[in-house]
């Protein structure tokens, strides 16, 4: 039996316990967070760097100096790069998203600036300006939630109504708990003031930071569509913020849809643990710098290429192009082969090539191929026969 000392002292206990209880549904309530619930962002003190992804980082940013480099040695095609990894972008862009347009019209949407007949032709024609958008002022783009959903609705707009998701949460008024409804986009702001903070205090590296950023949005939900889409467009465009100019010569998206099991494994494998603050997200950090890595390295072939076709003819880089390929070939593999050179150069080179008999025409129009004529090389694998971004359309009917 409790003596009355005991008994004050229990019931002193017990209104402590109800004090601690009601304080705690005030916080956690008021801010609409679950009890375990912590961002990656608000717990970037757990991030560790393996000696494998110090190494990477290493060769990262020594290609990330050189992109002055790049961009001189380019300079007089820097236009035509850009518009090709903008067509590609929107191309694969396009894949992410499911769009359910033909290959001709896709082709002349992109690459002819045909007017869209259909939303997802909307689409896909937003989607090219917006990339154009991010191209040109990428580098400068504002963190803030308005900027990422003015590219949402310049995608969606007139086909979704794509904008921040809302969530109920209880609010603790004197003795009462009152539900209201709250956007998403007060945490997104929150996030992003906080990507800022770090970004700012120079101790926490940027491909980790657009990382842990991602993880956060992805988990957190932030739009009512179309979420797992805006969430990589953002990631993407915080890389290309970052100033990781491998993306002026490389498509992102098209890096993506190649190791899509990869990168959607590696994201699995980064929320778990988000709710507590502790996720593991160094594989996916450690998947988008092998392969902003394997992009650089192809510019590194392309500037290779590019420095020996500027010692030589324009055109004898479409006849050495054509000498590589089959005996029968399309001006669109030319175009693939060669990037740099224009339209009306190709044409060109493929007028005087005719007129010197080592070519010839088979039909007429967009779906023409060219026939080799004395051949030099009797011998064709054709596995080294580079394709043309829309074959990928021809594989998936």
């Amino acid at each position: 039996m409790l003596n009355k000392d005991t008994s004050v002292s229990f019931s002193s206990f017990k209104r402590l316990v109800l004090l601690v209880i009601f304080c705690y549904n005030l916080d956690v309530k008021n801010y609409g967070l679950g009890c375990d619930e912590m961002y990656c962002l608000e717990n970037m003190q757990r991030i560790s760097y393996p000696s494998d992804l110090v190494m990477d980082l290493t060769k990262l940013y020594r290609f990330k100096g050189k992109d002055f480099y790049y961009e001189d040695i380019f300079k007089s095609d820097m236009q035509t790069i850009i518009k090709d990894t903008i067509e590609r972008d929107t191309f694969f862009a396009a894949k992410v998203l499911n769009l359910d347009i033909t290959e001709n019209r896709t082709r002349l949407i992109i690459q002819k600036n045909s007017a869209p007949k259909n939303n997802d032709e909307r689409i896909l024609h937003n989607l090219k300006e917006v990339f154009k958008i991010i191209q040109l002022e990428g580098n400068n783009l504002e963190l803030t939630p308005n900027e990422f959903l003015a590219l949402a609705k310049r995608i969606f707009g007139g086909v979704k109504e794509v904008g921040y998701a809302t969530r109920i949460i209880e609010v603790q008024v004197n003795l009462l708990r009152e539900k209201k409804k709250e956007s998403l986009r007060n945490k997104f702001d929150e996030l992003l003031r906080l990507y800022k903070k770090h970004l700012s205090s120079g101790l926490v590296e940027g491909t980790q930071l657009a990382t842990n950023l991602y993880v956060d949005l992805s988990n957190i939900k932030i739009y009512n569509q179309e979420n797992d889409f805006m969430c990589l467009l953002i990631y993407y465009c915080l890389l290309f913020r970052e100033r990781f100019n491998v993306f002026k010569y490389v498509s992102f998206f098209e890096l993506y849809m190649e190791h899509l099991e990869e990168f959607r494994s590696a994201l699995i494998s980064a929320s778990f643990n988000w709710e507590t603050g502790f996720a593991q997200t160094a594989i996916l950090n450690r998947l988008t710098i092998q392969l902003m890595l394997y992009g650089y390295n192809e510019i590194e072939s392309k500037e290779s290429a590019y420095s020996f076709d500027k010692g030589i003819r324009k055109i004898d880089s479409v006849e050495s192009s054509i000498l590589k390929m089959g005996e029968i070939f399309t001006k669109e593999e030319i175009r693939v082969r060669n990037p740099y050179l224009s339209d009306s150069t190709i044409n060109r080179a493929l007028e005087n090539l005719k007129k010197e008999n080592k070519i010839r025409p088979n039909g007429t129009g967009r779906s023409a191929t060219w026939i080799r004529i004395n051949q030099h090389e009797d011998t064709f694998d054709p596995k080294n026969r580079q394709v043309s971004l829309f074959d990928f359309l021809k594989e998936d009917k």
